[in-house]
């Protein structure tokens, strides 16, 4: 069913009214957020309107939520080794001083995105330029959706109302349009030829069992390098459809996609790094990965092998105990089943163990996310020797990728996905990037045919777009 069209109009006369009618201290001009939410006709985010400029998407196709943000208001930046830290105390500082408006009570609060990199001193050269370190995007327009409402929230944080207007019907005018547009009919599948594989084969094969050797003497118990490859589509890749490809394919995975200064990047992620919903919290704990057959008793047998793989079940551990660790400072209760469960995707299962847990005071998303980060699942265990190790062995310069990202909204709540089964477009181009978690028991060719598997989340999809 196509987007019913939004009238720019009305919704620009309903602004309009309703600035003029803000107390004058409510626009002071001097960096504070004012955000304004109207009800809308039913939309369907999961198919991303093709948009040009900067914009931020975010996607849980099981739960029908949908967040479309285009343009900036305001944003947020910190780097270094303190760089979520930093960003929380901006983002409190500025949350104390958003004045939002739900004018048709809509239930929906104004909300950001944010995003961050897997090292905090990465400086986001060359492939990655345009995407900042850690940043949160306080987006102009808002489009939220969610099972059984939608509705739309504009922001601005000067005191120009003319300017506002403008701004606001480029921004109104320019989405009526994309919604308008017809979807491109179907055509055949974008085919992709590899054009580069960073580390070559048998590099990996000789890293791996280096690593492997390096957790027998005892120096670490797990590490998670990385490979990437190129690959060069028939026609220019179309981010729209590839996030429309994503919904379609992989419904339980969390997606994120952003556009912004030239770059576009794209996940659909199987991992929560954390959920924040007043003092609850939860967790995913994923390490262990196994293929899925398309006939149901061999895809059971696969399940059960890796349930009771004893590699497997070690690299998991790792990942909850690194995590529970990491959450006892900030939780008087958690909770963690014994044993994990499968987690099933189109081509992978993987273990799973949802964490859960009661915050004892009034710790932040961000703070909390700076000492769970980077978890066991994309870094190794312990942290430190696991982070020593992939910078001796120049793993950690992968930009967004095994960093994360998600939102945040005005009370503080908030949701952040760990950036796997990701790609960073450009025209005809991809790169892509899959990890695997090694550990004494690592058989490097294994190891070697994991992130192949990964890497097929989103060749898959990239065909489709």
């Amino acid at each position: 069913m196509p987007n019913r069209p939004l009238s720019p109009q009305t919704l620009l006369d309903r602004l309009e009214s309703v600035l003029t009618t803000l107390p004058s201290h409510r626009l002071q001009g001097d960096g504070r957020l004012t955000s304004v939410t109207l009800a809308t006709p039913e939309l369907r985010l999961q198919h991303l309107p093709e948009l040009n400029g900067d914009w931020f998407y975010w996607g849980e196709p099981n739960r029908q939520h949908y967040l479309l943000g285009i343009g900036e208001a305001l944003r947020l930046s910190a780097t270094g080794s303190h760089r979520l830290e930093m960003l929380s105390d901006q983002f409190e500082l500025q949350r104390d001083r958003w004045h939002h408006l739900d004018l048709d009570g809509c239930g929906f609060r104004a909300t950001a995105f944010t995003g961050f990199a897997f090292d905090p001193a990465d400086p986001m050269q060359q492939n990655w330029s345009g995407l900042p370190n850690s940043a949160i995007f306080f987006p102009e327009l808002l489009l939220q959706q969610s099972a059984d409402r939608c509705a739309l929230t504009f922001s601005f944080a000067h005191n120009d109302p003319a300017r506002t207007r403008l701004r606001a019907r480029h921004l109104l005018e320019t989405l009526s349009e994309a919604l308008r547009r017809e979807p491109e009919p179907a055509r055949p599948p974008n085919r992709l030829a590899r054009t580069a594989a960073r580390p070559s084969y048998d590099e990996w094969i000789h890293q791996v069992s280096k690593a492997t050797r390096q957790i027998r003497q005892g120096t670490l118990d797990k590490v998670v390098p990385f490979r990437r490859i190129s690959v060069r589509a028939e026609h220019p890749l179309n981010p729209a459809r590839l996030m429309a490809s994503l919904d379609d394919l992989y419904p339980s995975s969390l997606l994120f996609s952003i556009q912004l200064a030239g770059s576009t990047f794209a996940a659909a992620t199987p991992e929560r790094l954390i959920t924040r919903r007043g003092v609850l919290i939860d967790c995913d704990a994923v390490g262990g990965t196994i293929h899925r057959a398309p006939d149901p008793e061999q895809d059971r047998l696969l399940g059960r092998q890796l349930l009771h793989d004893p590699k497997s079940r070690h690299e998991h551990a790792l990942v909850v105990q690194g995590i529970l660790a990491s959450l006892d400072a900030h939780c008087h209760q958690l909770d963690a089943p014994d044993q994990p469960a499968l987690k099933r995707l189109r081509k992978l299962q993987h273990l799973w163990t949802g964490i859960s847990g009661e915050l004892r005071g009034d710790s932040t998303l961000l703070r909390i996310a700076s000492d769970l980060h980077p978890t066991a699942a994309v870094n190794g265990f312990p942290s430190a020797n696991a982070g020593r190790w992939l910078s001796a062995h120049q793993n950690d310069a992968r930009g967004w990728y095994t960093g994360a990202a998600g939102w945040l909204d005005q009370q503080g709540d908030g949701e952040l996905a760990v950036l796997l089964r990701c790609a960073l477009l450009k025209g005809e181009s991809a790169e892509l990037f899959a990890g695997a978690g090694v550990t004494s028991e690592s058989c490097p060719i294994a190891e070697f045919q994991e992130t192949e598997l990964k890497f097929g989340t989103m060749l898959e999809a990239l065909e489709h777009a």
